[in-house]
């Protein structure tokens, strides 16, 4: 549990942190599965590799520029696209988390409460 409890306390540190992770985590697991699905169904006897439209589709518009690119081995573009997908869901976390919270230092907090017992 104390990698759960260490990634909360990261996420807490956000004005909108946990949503911030709901969605962008959401889309890396979206991600993940589809090219689970995708480097799956490609291996079956009979498949023409249609199936990457939707590793495509899911990952656009980041996807759609990478297809666009020369590159040396058209077997790269197996690990570009869902690298692409996870690009832009870290994107997305840094979009939807906000701005960090201002915390006080720990010092001026114990300050205070000092005053008022003195008071």
């Amino acid at each position: 549990m104390q990698p759960v409890r260490t990634v909360m306390r990261y996420v807490s540190r956000y004005d909108r942190g946990r949503f911030g992770l709901a969605v962008a985590g959401s889309y890396a697991l979206i991600v993940f599965g589809v090219t689970v699905y995708v480097e799956i169904s490609v291996r079956q006897p009979g498949s023409q590799g249609l199936e990457a439209i939707w590793l495509i589709a899911i990952t656009s518009p980041a996807s759609q520029i990478l297809l666009l690119l020369p590159l040396p081995d058209p077997e790269i573009s197996r690990f570009l696209i869902p690298a692409a997908g996870l690009v832009q869901a870290w994107i997305l976390w840094v979009i939807v988390r906000g701005r960090r919270k201002s915390m006080p230092p720990a010092g001026a907090v114990r300050l205070r409460d000092d005053r008022e017992e003195q008071g």
